[in-house]
């Protein structure tokens, strides 16, 4: 088992690990723009490692911002693409996050916890 862990620990949320196989990517960009800027994401993830779990919602709770791609049991990643796909490419079992209740509850610990890699 291969773990990646966030160096944070968020006030009164569960944090867990979740297998990544049973994960997926939401937004699911692949625009050169965007993959340019994984791969600065990556190299500072090498470097420092994670700051702050993923987000993920179940299909039951997701408000439908994007397709839902995954089958009906997976996770989706709403936060922390970035994060999923660095675990998935470095061979990871597992990641650290939060399952998110609804949107409201995402929102929050968004606002908290966004972080631009530079």
């Amino acid at each position: 088992m291969k773990v990646l862990t966030a160096f944070n620990i968020l006030p009164d949320q569960k944090q867990e690990l979740l297998e990544v196989k049973n994960l997926f990517d939401l937004p699911n960009r692949t625009d050169d723009s965007y993959m340019e800027y994984l791969e600065t994401v990556m190299k500072d993830m090498d470097k420092n490692g994670m700051k702050n779990p993923i987000l993920v919602i179940e299909k039951e709770n997701y408000w439908n911002r994007l397709p839902w791609r995954g089958v009906d049991n997976q996770l989706g990643v709403v936060t922390g693409s970035n994060r999923y796909r660095y675990a998935v490419a470095r061979g990871y079992t597992h990641i650290e996050g939060i399952i998110c209740r609804d949107r409201p509850h995402w929102y929050g610990l968004w606002e908290s916890t966004f972080n631009r890699v530079k």
